[in-house]
């Protein structure tokens, strides 16, 4: 379980991070926002929820498989790249129109627990960062892409995240969002979809024990996919 020490308007911080537990949604107001808040009074999806291509779905709270490569640089130490898998839960609004080609969504990611192996960082655990409000939007670009039919859509997430790593003792956390992408979106949610986490060269990853010291580490690079509904009892 994820718990915040100290004032909450305060970056970190963050302390008794437990190996093993999921985190239920924060119930604090965060220090940080990065979109609109969406409200979680709406209907959890699961396995089994039909998907409409180019239809505006009722809000809803997406359960979801999700699995990423990511890499990581070190300094001192090396580059690592690690494959996780894992869940997200991400609410959906209202959609603004009824119209494909017309509606946007606004989203949050409520929580998320993804798992990778590394032969020298040993097990990484990925969550949410509960003092961020990570939230995103689904909306047509302003330079749809061409072709017949109705234009996709793209969407994108900015992501306040912990990743635990306790074979280095650490737990390390992103101040600047990762913004995680997917292009040519024909349904909500985009199931099956590839997705690119858009970082110029390098992100910085900071341990919540020493926030204000030299980052700990770099993420370098992140690709994802996006997968299907999940049951329950997969979350």
């Amino acid at each position: 379980m994820l718990r915040l020490d100290g004032e909450p308007a305060a970056l970190g911080p963050l302390a008794n991070f437990t190996e093993g537990k999921t985190m239920s949604t924060a119930v604090q107001e965060p220090a940080i926002i990065y979109g609109p808040r969406v409200s979680i009074d709406a209907p959890n999806r699961y396995i089994g929820t039909p998907v409409e291509a180019w239809t505006p779905p009722e809000p809803g709270i997406d359960n979801l498989g999700i699995t990423s490569v990511d890499t990581f640089a070190v300094p001192g130490v090396g580059e690592f790249t690690v494959e996780f898998n894992g869940w997200v839960r991400v609410v959906r609004s209202e959609p603004t129109a009824h119209d494909w080609a017309e509606a946007e969504v606004f989203t949050n990611l409520i929580e998320m627990r993804m798992t990778g192996e590394s032969p020298d960082l040993g097990t990484i655990t990925v969550t949410l960062n509960p003092q961020c409000l990570s939230a995103g939007q689904i909306r047509s670009p302003f330079d749809p892409y061409a072709g017949e039919g109705p234009s996709a859509k793209a969407c994108r997430m900015a992501v306040g995240a912990l990743f635990a790593v306790p074979k280095m003792g650490l737990t390390l956390y992103n101040k600047e969002p990762v913004i995680l992408t997917i292009d040519d979106v024909r349904t909500i949610p985009p199931a099956g979809a590839p997705g690119k986490g858009q970082i110029y060269r390098m992100l910085p990853l900071y341990d919540v024990k020493r926030p204000e010291a030299e980052p700990v580490a770099y993420l370098t690079s992140l690709r994802f996919q996006m997968g299907g509904y999940l049951a329950k009892d997969e979350m």
